[in-house]
């Protein structure tokens, strides 16, 4: 839309005013002195002039209404607008702070910002896992069944999604610091570059060209199943876009498949269906279904455990696939400790939601014991020293997140010892991060930006 065709000099003749509401199509013009839109003129108002004066050279200044409706750029929103359209005011001018002609909203128009891009944006929440990790890795549950017992917490991954108008692709990981850019999906290849993200690109193969930001609140390597968490809320994202919405199972599933059978990286099912679903889950894998079933635990539990869990971070970065593969490998060889983690889970379900959390903390601590039996790689002896010095310190319990070799630890202690031991921890220079369970899992979101770029 040409808005010169909206406006008029006020010493300008009605004559070049009637052309250009024939040029406009909209039966108004708006009528300015030094720029400022000060009044407008309909034709209806021009030939009642036109009628007094009998001549179309006389200037327009005559024929102004200066008691007119109109909306400034910040009030106009799509509501207001069809508020005035509504009221039966079908032209509506949107003016500047200086009270200059931006644009002109009507029913073919209502979207007249062009200013703004729609914004796709998600999130996701790491988890943390108390008990059966390793019976989730298919190799296992596909002759034994698998169970699972974990949670999310209120660090997330997040992804921000903006479709452009070609088919260019721009991605930009902030945990990374690395931005490429491609003419077209066509382009994308594996070469050591956030393969992560171009891998669930490539399966979601979407037919238009966008700009994907992803950044994390955790440092990658936590051993809070991040990987799984950045697919997630990039599936979300796009999800916002797609005509036939994928289910959380879908969403999981997809993500699963990003991670494991595109890209061949080794590592179980939980940290997927964790991020989705979120809250409280004991889940079950068998070679015919995995089930995830929500866990309903009182506020008072919930408020007793969160206060007595304490996040450390080991100031290693680990690599949950080098431990998975050789997990993999001594699964079938070391049965007995996947039985006794897979008992150790269920006796920490029962435990849990009858508010025995002490008794909890202490199954934590055998969790631990048998999670270091299924891969040399799991701990070092620096691990080791860090988790007897918290054990030394008043925590009951403790283990290692995810595959293990560094990230975060998970440790339970008594509310009443808790200040001390984090002091404990700080004075050996650990970092300690408090948190919050979150019971939303993925969510995703439309909103609007200005076209700045990220």
């Amino acid at each position: 839309m040409n808005i010169e065709n909206f406006l008029i000099n006020i010493d300008d003749s009605i004559q070049n005013a009637l052309q250009k509401i024939k040029i406009n199509a909209h039966g108004i013009i708006f009528v300015t002195d030094d720029n400022k839109v000060i009044g407008c003129a309909t034709d209806g108002d021009i030939r009642g002039a036109l009628l007094s004066n009998n001549s179309i050279n006389i200037p327009i200044r005559n024929s102004v209404n200066k008691n007119f409706t109109y909306l400034y750029e910040q009030n106009a929103s799509r509501e207001n607008i069809l508020k005035l359209l509504d009221s039966k005011i079908s032209v509506i001018p949107i003016l500047s702070q200086e009270d200059e002609l931006i644009s002109i909203a009507s029913h073919k128009n209502i979207d007249w910002n062009k200013k703004y891009k729609i914004i796709s944006k998600a999130k996701s929440p790491v988890r943390i896992s108390f008990a059966g990790g390793g019976t989730d890795l298919t190799n296992y549950f596909q002759f034994e069944d698998g169970v699972v017992l974990n949670t999310t917490i209120n660090k997330f991954s997040h992804a921000i999604l903006q479709k452009r108008d070609d088919k260019k692709i721009k991605i930009y990981s902030y945990d990374f610091d690395i931005c490429l850019e491609y003419a077209n999906i066509g382009e994308i290849a594996y070469d050591g570059q956030l393969d992560l993200i171009k891998s669930v690109i490539k399966l979601l193969n979407p037919e238009f060209g966008f700009e994907l930001t992803t950044y994390s609140d955790v440092p990658v390597g936590s051993g809070l199943g991040g990987s799984a968490v950045v697919l997630s809320a990039i599936i979300g994202a796009f999800n916002n876009f797609r005509i036939n919405k994928l289910t959380p199972h879908d969403i999981a599933e997809l993500a699963f498949q990003s991670e494991r059978i595109e890209l061949n990286l080794s590592g179980g099912w939980q940290d997927q269906y964790a991020t989705v679903f979120g809250g409280f889950n004991f889940m079950e894998f068998s070679g015919n279904e995995n089930t995830i079933n929500p866990l309903r635990i009182s506020e008072d539990i919930l408020n007793e455990l969160e206060d007595s869990l304490v996040l450390c971070y080991s100031g290693i970065s680990h690599n949950s696939g080098d431990i998975h593969n050789t997990q993999k490998e001594n699964m079938v060889d070391k049965k007995e400790f996947a039985e006794i983690a897979k008992d150790i889970a269920y006796e920490m379900k029962s435990k849990l939601l009858k508010g025995q959390l002490d008794n909890f903390g202490e199954l934590l601590h055998k969790a631990w014991l048998t999670k270091k039996n299924f891969s040399s790689k799991i701990t070092t002896p620096y691990l080791d020293e860090l988790y007897d010095y918290a054990i030394e310190n008043g925590a009951i319990g403790g283990k290692l997140l995810g595959a293990g070799g560094g990230g975060y630890f998970l440790f339970y202690v008594p509310t009443f010892q808790k200040i001390k031991f984090i002091k404990a921890l700080k004075k050996k220079g650990l970092i300690v991060d408090t948190f919050t369970f979150d019971n939303k899992g993925l969510r995703s979101w439309i909103t609007k930006e200005k076209n700045s770029g990220y």
